[in-house]
């Protein structure tokens, strides 16, 4: 007897037969009960799930002589016919090979005709997008107002290039990938029924291969068991489906972890020597990571789709990471995915992100900063007793000369005034601008020691009128945010200025370019401003206009 595959030997026969597209067999299955079947149906969804075998079981529930529950009975002579594909009263239509118009004529002119033994004349109509536009023009009206006794299924991957007209005048269906758990639950009773042994780890490699399709997982099985024989095992199938063991996996990411490039260095000689294609590596390597994560999640490892043994080393390894670090190496592959099956030189392209992510520094987080800077208890009663004993020390030894000076004869003593408070006292109290200009560079050192950014914009000003307690100071070489800057700390500006000049004065900053060259020759250099911590930080106060709060 000659072979038959495993997809055709266990195509579903009956609506129950049919697993991962429950809503679709409930909904078709309660049609026949209320008796509301369409006149047209779609089907539309990936391959392998499941849309011509619905589409068949359409056409036997609709010609089936002694239905069961609704459902066909697979033994009278029309279930039989279906099932042989030889009924003269379902035709099968391939779209992709009778796509033009000359062929929907003949569809046009056959379903005049009543069916030869069942109660309906069932087209289905496969790659139904395949047609021509004329040939869909020439379907519309057919399709809408068929015969009593005509109906029409289409089964399509590709909805988006059916035609609204098409769509509207049938039932669309869309058929899901199925769930790799379904996917392994169906092939377990067919190996337990072919009387093939196995383990786990084999049946779920083989559904997640599958990718949502169970003519696909089928097909694979059937590869796998010519290669195994009746004992199926992961270790051996592995390299006939071309998969990387978990160790290779776990080994590259704690490499990435340790930052071992020398270990590294020998997971991608690895890699190599297995030949397997770059797309499957980074596609596994995705995977890995999507389980890591997942476990990083409390609870959430129960939907691995791994066996317990496995789950274990992914829960284990999981408390080893940092989601966030996981997060940016994902980010990383999944870009790669997109683009290494474009690549001229794949390999080179894997080997330097992997590099390139032995690079990455760890995540931290700014509340670990922020608790590392902050002192101890123990610390901060030690540094507040030595202020408090320092202030001690201070007050005795000031009383202490204040004792010595009254038993000395008394001397006239004067206190010797700073050269700015000598100068407005000869001066009384009136300033001048030149005295200004002479003590500008003062005023910027003093500014520098409360706001960083604000003395570096006031080093490119100059003094330029005073008039009735107003101090019009121009400013040059400067984009309008510093500019703006400078205006926004006009207290403090104004607050230093009366400590160093001894009086208030209201001062205005002016920004205008066409004065730049009459200031800048004015400008003497200011001494360089001393700033506290690394000079990054600096550069970003500066740039912000931030400061440190202590």
């Amino acid at each position: 007897m000659t072979y038959q595959v495993l997809s055709l030997k266990w195509r579903p026969q009956t609506f129950s037969d049919v697993v991962g597209q429950n809503h679709v067999t409930h909904t078709l299955k309660n049609a026949f009960i209320k008796e509301r079947i369409a006149q047209g149906y779609v089907f539309t969804g990936p391959r392998g799930v499941g849309k011509t075998t619905m589409a068949r079981l359409m056409a036997k529930g609709l010609n089936c002589e002694n239905p069961v529950d609704h459902e066909p009975c697979n033994e009278c002579n029309n279930c039989n016919e279906i099932t042989d594909s030889r009924s003269l009263d379902v035709l099968e239509i391939d779209g992709a090979s009778n796509r033009g118009i000359d062929e929907i004529r003949n569809i046009r002119e056959n379903i005049k005709f009543p069916p030869m033994n069942g109660k309906y004349k069932v087209y289905i109509i496969d790659e139904v997008h395949m047609l021509t536009t004329q040939a869909f023009n020439a379907l519309l009206r057919t399709l809408e107002e068929p015969p009593a006794h005509g109906k029409f299924i289409m089964c399509t991957t590709d909805i988006h290039k059916l035609p609204a007209t098409i769509i509207s005048r049938c039932q669309r269906y869309d058929f899901n990938r199925i769930n790799s758990s379904v996917i392994s639950l169906r092939m377990e009773h067919i190996l337990k029924e072919e009387k093939i042994s196995f383990d786990n780890e084999s049946i779920s490699a083989i559904s997640r291969k599958a990718d949502g399709s169970m003519r696909d997982a089928l097909s694979i099985l059937d590869q796998v068991i010519s290669f195994s024989g009746e004992s199926i095992k992961f270790d051996e199938i592995s390299t006939v489906l071309g998969l990387i063991p978990y160790d290779l996996y776990f080994q590259l990411t704690d490499t990435l972890k340790e930052k071992n490039g020398e270990q590294l260095v020998n997971c991608m000689e690895q890699i190599r020597s297995l030949g397997t294609p770059l797309e499957d590596v980074v596609n596994g390597l995705n995977q890995h990571l999507r389980n890591l994560l997942i476990c990083n999640v409390k609870g959430a490892e129960l939907s691995l789709d791994v066996n317990l043994e496995l789950k274990e080393r992914y829960i284990h390894k999981a408390a080893e990471w940092d989601s966030r670090d996981l997060i940016r190496f994902a980010n990383v592959f999944g870009q790669l995915e997109q683009t290494i099956g474009r690549a001229a030189q794949p390999q080179i392209m894997l080997e330097m992100n992997l590099l390139k992510m032995l690079e990455f520094d760890r995540s931290v987080k700014i509340e670990s900063l922020l608790e590392s800077s902050k002192p101890t208890s123990s610390s901060t009663k030690k540094v507040t007793h030595e202020i408090t004993e320092s202030k001690i020390e201070q007050k005795i030894s000031t009383e202490k000369k204040i004792v010595n000076s009254l038993d000395e004869p008394k001397k006239e003593v004067t206190k010797k005034p700073t050269a700015t408070k000598i100068q407005n006292k000869k001066d009384g109290l009136k300033l001048n601008l030149d005295e200004i200009k002479t003590q500008w560079n003062q005023m910027v050192t003093e500014i520098s020691k409360v706001k960083t950014s604000v003395a570096m914009v006031m080093e490119h000003s100059m003094p330029l009128q005073l008039k009735n307690r107003k101090l019009e100071v121009g400013v040059f070489d400067q984009p309008q945010f510093s500019f703006d800057r400078l205006e926004r700390n006009t207290p403090l500006i104004e607050s230093t200025f009366k400590e160093i000049f001894g009086q208030d004065i209201r001062i205005i900053f002016l920004l205008n370019e066409e004065m730049e060259s009459d200031i800048k020759h004015e400008v003497s250099e200011a001494p360089e401003i001393v700033t506290k911590g690394d000079p990054i930080v600096n550069k970003v106060i500066e740039v912000f206009d931030g400061e440190i709060i202590r």
